[in-house]
């Protein structure tokens, strides 16, 4: 990136948090199996620093300042049974983190890409058949991210290379490849970003990349096709 584009991209990141700090909190929802680090990265991104945490039965959600911006991050469980719940929690979210423990075996890794890519249809197919939505009734959680206008655009995806300090973690192109990322929705902006919500090494950068994709995607005279890879320094 040169000087000039480094310069829009940092004014466009700057209106962007201005913009947050009107209208509120960015609204981000953590999917992703069992076990793939989702509530360690939230509690990494609250406190700064590693927490244990315990399997989430159903959804944990912080209050978080990263980066400039205010943050509202929805940590909602990976397990088979409660995976139903995930359309409900991203219908109209601002942004939504797929995290993938990057260290998993191929079975795991396509199952993955399955839950991955099934979210992603779900997203653009609501978007295409609806100008508006909202939590149906009887949702697990009322108080759950909805924020639906006529124009609002896609939710851009992050997908989060977790356990990065595993040995058997795989890089960032090779993971773009298992998942299929390029053969995702062409309207959907998405970004891969290595990271370690233990030691919390690479997460600033996953968070700057998603920041990059919300500020783009609010761009509504922007057609282009948003997607890329962060890869490892």
């Amino acid at each position: 990136m040169g000087v000039v584009e480094g310069v829009v991209a940092a004014a466009q990141s700057l209106v962007a948090g201005l913009v947050c700090l009107v209208a509120g909190p960015v609204q981000v929802v953590l999917v992703g199996l069992d076990r793939s680090g989702k509530t360690t990265t939230l509690l990494r991104l609250k406190y700064h620093q590693y927490v244990s945490a315990a399997p989430t039965v159903g959804f944990n959600c912080e209050r978080v300042r990263w980066g400039g911006w205010a943050w509202r991050v929805w940590d909602v469980g990976g397990c088979e049974r409660v995976r139903g719940l995930w359309a409900a929690y991203t219908r109209a979210t601002d942004a939504i983190v797929f995290v993938v423990d990057a260290s998993s075996g191929t079975d795991r890794l396509e199952e993955a890409r399955l839950e991955l890519h099934r979210l992603a249809r779900r997203i653009t197919e609501a978007s295409n058949t609806s100008k508006r939505s909202t939590l149906p009734r009887g949702a697990p959680c009322r108080a759950a991210p909805c924020r639906a206008s006529p124009c609002r655009p896609l939710p851009p995806l992050l997908v989060l290379a977790n356990k990065q300090d595993l040995p058997a973690a795989r890089t960032t192109p090779a993971l773009a490849a298992v998942l299929a990322l390029h053969d995702l929705p062409p309207a959907l902006p998405w970004a891969l970003a290595p990271a370690c919500a233990v030691t919390g090494e690479g997460l600033p950068e996953a968070m700057a990349a998603l920041r990059a994709l919300l500020a783009r995607s609010r761009q509504p005279h922007k057609k282009e096709k948003i997607n890329y890879v962060v890869r490892e320094n």
